[in-house]
């Protein structure tokens, strides 16, 4: 018999996309979210899906019967130009809602906990390609918040007993996200200018959501022990190569960099290709092709910032340096 996989923050990017693949494949699949940042149109009904909406924070309420074999935990607030005044929601959202999602798992005895981290918790790595035991230096919240989740993570496993696999995603791209790959895209479609933050020589390693479907598969079925790993293509691509892929002819413009915005990121996956048995496999420009058609009618529509309302965020941010 298949699995049931509990996936908080079902609705958003990578856990609409994962719950979809897991639903096709014969899963049963019970997603919470509470749709502040995910959108339920990204998650089509299913027969064996079903949909908690609720506040992770509020998970201890939740009655659950079934037995639940594993939790993907993907529920988490992204933005990396925050003001002050949102620090405290998002460290209750990405700390305290954790906590009470380990609770939650260690009273139904899960099997197995997968935790999205982050390539962000390496910080500056200076063109090295990053291996899981280098030493962490986040450099911003959103990396700070993965850094003190990754370590609540392995000590409530140990102390309740159950296998944790925390997955440190590169950019992973694909359609339903709104990451860079999507914003470029965006502003393509809507004819206005693609902004790059920066001299656009900072340089990403991008993965396709398809090939974090297979890693995450693996994890879930195969006999492995606790384990971190880099998920990512080990590949690095310049930011203003993005623009040309996107277009050659696409008008730009050249804002401010984040004074933490780092130069290089790019993975080192051989953990991952000997234990899981995985490496991926999608190329990058037939990728950033089927999410221009898969997902060209919403990035059309998708709401943008204005460059002057860009260049008042990043200028408010770079004051805290």
């Amino acid at each position: 018999m298949k699995k049931k996989i509990l996936i908080t923050g079902g609705f958003g990017f990578i856990g609409s996309n994962l719950a979809s693949y897991f639903l096709s494949e014969g899963y049963r699949v019970i997603v919470i979210d509470d749709l502040s940042v995910g959108v339920r149109s990204n998650l089509k009904k299913h027969k064996n899906l079903i949909f908690i909406k609720k506040r992770i924070q509020d998970i201890l309420s939740i009655k659950i019967n079934q037995k639940i074999d594993v939790c993907i935990h993907l529920a988490a607030k992204a933005e990396i130009l925050i003001n002050k005044e949102k620090e405290n929601k998002y460290f209750d959202d990405n700390i305290v809602g954790l906590q009470s999602v380990l609770k939650f798992c260690a009273q139904k005895k899960i099997e197995k906990f997968i935790f999205a981290s982050s390539a962000s918790v390496y910080g500056d790595t200076k063109n090295l390609k990053v291996k899981e035991n280098f030493k962490l230096k986040p450099l911003h919240y959103y990396a700070y918040s993965k850094f003190i989740g990754e370590k609540m993570v392995e000590n409530y496993s140990k102390i309740n007993g159950f296998k944790f696999f925390i997955l440190r995603f590169f950019n992973v791209y694909g359609p339903n996200s709104n990451a860079v790959v999507a914003r470029f895209l965006a502003q393509y479609l809507q004819k206005k200018k693609i902004t790059i933050y920066g001299n656009g020589k900072q340089s990403r390693d991008f993965i396709n959501i398809k090939d974090i479907y297979g890693a995450v598969k693996k994890i879930i079925n195969m006999k492995i022990q606790s384990n971190i790993f880099n998920l990512g293509s080990s590949k690095s691509l310049k930011i203003e190569r993005l623009k040309d892929l996107i277009s050659l002819n696409a008008d730009f413009i050249k804002l401010d960099k984040r004074f933490d915005d780092i130069e290089v990121s790019i993975a080192n996956i051989k953990k991952a290709k000997k234990i899981l048995k995985w490496e991926p496999k999608v190329d990058f420009k037939k990728g950033l092709q089927e999410m221009n058609q898969k997902d060209y009618h919403r990035l059309s529509k998708l709401k943008l910032g204005t460059i002057n309302q860009q260049k008042k965020l990043i200028s408010r941010f770079n004051k805290k340096k």
